[in-house]
């Protein structure tokens, strides 16, 4: 009796010097957003097939973050980056995607020493998360480094009512001009215009889907569906069209860096239709699984080759060098293949295959395309090889509905992207540095008069040049 006397006297003490909650309550395990832990840049040890989650605070000053993860080369270790939005509605659903993933650092870059990088940056304050997740059979050793000018470890945190912030996507966002010349489709298989790039001498000159310049700017390609379905070319005007190569279902006809060759997807083998499948009294059924490939069209001899690709190729981009083509594939991500040699296509992005829209920059260093997130897309960049995945595009935390940026076309100088947003609830046109900065509304007068219809289908909506 009396030991247990002094057991509660003991407490007593220890809640009056505000001790009692340090011995009894256990600290942040890292199992969610509500329970994550503090970044220590420590090794720590992660279980197998289990996840931590880490907080920090970001100051939304669009300054840059780095979450570098080193794991000793293990393989099956993934990093991953939640908005406080993203956080919110994983508490939900489990299966929410994050803003983006951490890639393997090119070779001799700063970032080499790493074996996974995440660098991005964001528009609004507030706590960021980063969580390691290890999917393999036995522990692995990590540390994880999250840094940055206006970054912090923030302090364990508890559920509490979220302040009031001041929502900077409420500034409307600034309207401009660009340099030089558009062209652009207001649906796939519907009228094609050409427009300058500060909105004036607005002309339709023909019909069909994903239009694109040739490098001089004096012809266009395009594809067509109908009777007479096949790839286009026409001079930059519209007069002179004719047909080059007639083929099923063709899509986003891309020149070569030296306009001696057209690159092209359509549909071909697979299965066209649905089918029931019974045995005596269980039937299931087999859903349609059209393929498509990827042809090249030789412009002087008008004969095709089809370079390796997987069963659902879309997209496709030429490098610089004249014979890689870069694709989509939402089954694996981003491939290349090599339209000289017979190698199989080469993944260089797979952290998330819900990918679409493609593009080299115009010197080749890089590559721009949309990624699913969650329930809306965004735009990014990387490296040509597929590193330093970097986010150009944001999500706007505040928003009661997603927002959609789609369709990215780089400037002829590669310094900007323009493409196609519906945050002002209609699909207009846009521009933004490759960073993320100095986002402005483009072609206003345009959309106002001609209402632009998008599909999430990999459509090549609108070509830019000098």
């Amino acid at each position: 009796m009396k030991h247990l006397q002094r057991f509660f006297l003991l407490l007593i003490l220890l809640a009056a010097a505000g001790l009692a909650t340090a011995v009894f309550a256990a600290g942040p395990t890292g199992a969610g957003p509500n329970d994550a832990l503090l970044g220590t840049d420590a090794w720590q040890t992660l279980a197998p097939n289990a996840s931590l989650w880490f907080a920090f605070d970001y100051s939304g000053d669009r300054s840059r973050i780095w979450a570098s993860l080193d794991d000793n080369a293990a393989s099956n270790v993934v990093l991953a980056i939640f908005t406080p939005a993203q956080a919110q509605a994983w508490l939900n659903d489990p299966k929410t995607a994050p803003v983006g993933y951490g890639t393997k650092p090119g070779a001799g870059t700063s970032d080499a020493v790493h074996d996974l990088v995440w660098m991005g940056t964001f528009n609004a304050p507030g706590r960021y998360f980063a969580v390691v997740t290890n999917n393999n059979s036995t522990p692995v050793s990590f540390r994880l480094l999250i840094h940055g000018d206006s970054t912090q470890y923030g302090p364990t945190m508890t559920p509490t009512p979220r302040p009031v912030i001041a929502n900077p996507f409420a500034t409307p966002v600034p309207q401009g001009t660009l340099q030089g010349r558009l062209i652009f489709q207001v649906a796939s298989g519907s009228n094609i215009y050409t427009v300058n790039g500060d909105g004036t001498n607005l002309t339709r000159i023909t019909y069909g889907m994903d239009s694109a310049w040739s490098p001089d700017g004096k012809h266009i390609a395009f594809a067509r569906w109908d009777a007479s379905a096949g790839i286009f070319t026409a001079n930059a005007d519209g007069t002179n069209e004719q047909e080059i190569f007639g083929v099923y279902k063709p899509l986003s006809p891309q020149w070569s860096p030296d306009s001696t060759r057209i690159a092209y997807v359509s549909q071909k083998g697979g299965t066209l239709d649905d089918k029931k499948i019974c045995f005596y009294t269980m039937c299931f059924n087999i859903v349609a699984d059209p393929h498509w490939k990827i042809g090249v069209i030789d412009l002087d001899t008008r004969t095709l080759t089809e370079p390796r690709c997987s069963y659902h190729c879309f997209s496709p981009t030429w490098s610089t060098d004249n014979h890689t083509i870069a694709f989509a594939d939402a089954t694996f991500g981003i491939l290349t293949t090599d339209t000289l040699t017979s190698a199989d296509p080469v993944t260089i992005f797979s952290q998330n295959p819900a990918v679409q829209s493609t593009l080299y920059s115009p010197d080749g260093s890089k590559i721009a395309f949309q990624v699913r997130q969650a329930n809306h897309w965004e735009i990014n960049v990387m490296n040509a090889d597929g590193s330093l995945v970097t986010p150009v595009t944001f999500a706007d935390p505040f928003a009661s509905t997603p927002v959609n940026n789609v369709a990215p076309r780089w400037s002829p100088d590669g310094k900007q992207i323009l493409f196609l947003s519906d945050r002002n609830g209609k699909w207009e046109f846009f521009v933004v540095n490759v960073d993320g900065t100095g986002l402005k509304q483009v072609l206003k007068n345009v959309t106002d008069l001609l209402p632009i219809w998008y599909n999430n289908s990999n459509e090549r909506v609108v070509d830019w040049i000098q």
